[in-house]
């Protein structure tokens, strides 16, 4: 083996070493100084509920709703195109934080917004529309009546879950067992 090619296997090895701690980064940093809010999921199909071993969360915030518009359209004149970016304004509403406006532009200072994007099926997508749980553990949030998720969002808009509340208890995933084999 070349000198020239080890340099350059170890460069690429490197570099993605760089990238994936920056990804980590990123998340923590968002964690630790971020505004946690608590945000009401809506309920989801269960028959579709779990792929694999993660669920899907969907939230009221970010709900198209049964009328003939959804919520955004009374703020954002046109309304929004599938895939485009938009900052739902929070406000603490004592047990949860609810939307409390729409905007395709984050507020420079102020209140704490959140930044997803229209989905191809009109739901708001915050970028912590899935939650990883242990294999053999999501029957609990699947069967729970209210699920609520924490979550930290920084200055940006951008959101990291920090916990999952099933029916007002922290999630603590038990395995199903096969009867103590």
């Amino acid at each position: 083996m070349s000198l020239r090619f080890k340099l350059a296997f170890w460069g690429i090895v490197a570099a993605q070493l760089v990238v994936l701690l920056a990804m980590i980064g990123v998340k923590e940093a968002t964690l630790q100084t971020g505004t946690t809010v608590t945000l009401q999921t809506v309920p989801v199909d269960p028959r579709s509920l779990f792929q694999g071993d993660y669920a899907i969360l969907r939230y009221e915030i970010g709900e198209a709703g049964e009328g003939d518009s959804p919520p955004w359209d009374a703020y954002i004149p046109g309304g929004l195109d599938v895939g485009q970016e938009v900052y739902v304004t929070l406000r603490d509403d004592g047990e949860v934080w609810v939307a409390d406006g729409y905007g395709l532009e984050r507020a420079e200072a102020g209140p704490v917004a959140i930044r997803g994007r229209l989905t191809a099926d009109g739901w708001l997508d915050f970028g912590i529309d899935t939650f990883f749980v242990p294999e053999g553990t999501g029957w609990a949030i699947e069967q729970a009546e209210d699920v609520k998720v924490r979550a930290a969002v920084d200055a940006e808009g951008d959101a990291v879950i920090k916990g999952v509340l099933v029916d007002g208890q922290p999630f603590e995933p038990a395995r199903e067992t096969d009867g103590g084999r």
